[in-house]
């Protein structure tokens, strides 16, 4: 697991959007010294002008102080439901899984350059069956990736959401290297109607590298995700995950996500910010 000075430290999924100095002077002042950020984008990994905002990136980082602790491959194409994900999610579906690794590698050379030793992603819904003929190929290919992440000192994290922790633990294993972990977003164990993540953490706990502190509720019949909820609002239990990860040795990030947009998004992670602070400073001071 990756040393961070200071145990739990707080952090936000952010995106640049343009201006990597604005973006991460407005996490410093809200207060969160650590954020995840979403993929660079194709004009920072392949256009003209990459080298120069790769750059502008290092700067900013510099600058601001911020610490990046991992960052989220994106790949075209994604439909976020239970009816087309399981085709068009991650590098699940054998159509597009040769562009995609490339883009992941792509993404991979990029930290290196930046300097920061973490990625990932939503690899998509994993076979359950092991027996299933795709899973073999698909383990080959995740190794594969796993071991060029290794070679440039990073690791790599399953996003939790798309599988099971039992199918997620057995991936993991089957991939057989040690800089291998879990991203844990409780509430997409909800929203896709997985598992319940206090159960989940039972599995994969050992395996956390970061987290996602989002929560959400389970999916009603009719192959649409689960709602997202401002944290402490829904189904995750933040208040006994956070201890119970911490009990088993978790001291990483805890990154919050809300995916909305405006005002509201504002304030519900300063609202997020405030509870997890809360609870961090129980574990902190065996006041619990």
């Amino acid at each position: 697991m990756p040393h961070y000075e200071e145990a739990l430290p707080l952090g936000v999924m952010t995106a640049l959007h343009g201006d990597p100095l604005a973006a991460f002077t407005r996490i410093r002042e809200m207060g969160f010294p650590t954020c995840q950020l979403h993929d660079p984008g194709d004009a920072c990994l392949y256009g003209p002008d990459a080298q120069t905002y790769t750059e502008k990136v290092r700067d900013a980082i510099r600058e601001t102080g911020i610490r990046i602790t991992s960052v989220f491959i994106m790949f075209r194409g994604h439909v976020w439901d239970l009816v087309d994900g399981p085709r068009t999610i991650g590098l699940i579906p054998p159509e597009t899984r040769g562009e995609r690794v490339v883009h992941a590698c792509e993404v991979s050379n990029w930290c290196r350059e930046v300097g920061i030793n973490a990625v990932t992603s939503h690899i998509g819904f994993s076979p359950e069956n092991p027996d299933n003929p795709a899973y073999p190929r698909f383990i080959d290919t995740m190794r594969a990736f796993c071991r060029y992440c290794k070679e440039h000192g990073q690791t790599f994290a399953f996003e939790t959401g798309q599988e099971t922790a039992a199918t997620l633990k057995r991936t993991i294993e089957d991939i057989g290297l040690d800089n291998v972990g879990v991203n844990l977003d409780p509430a997409n164990l909800l929203l896709y109607g997985k598992d319940r993540p206090l159960e989940a953490v039972d599995l994969i706990g050992k395996y956390v590298l970061n987290t996602h502190c989002k929560d959400g509720v389970w999916p009603e019949p009719g192959g649409r995700l689960g709602v997202e909820k401002p944290l402490g609002e829904g189904e995750a239990h933040i208040r006994e995950l956070i201890p119970k990860l911490y009990n088993m040795g978790y001291r990483g990030p805890l990154t919050i996500e809300r995916e909305i947009s405006g005002e509201q998004q504002i304030k519900d992670i300063l609202k997020a910010k405030a509870l997890l602070e809360e609870i961090k400073g129980k574990l902190l001071s065996g006041n619990t």
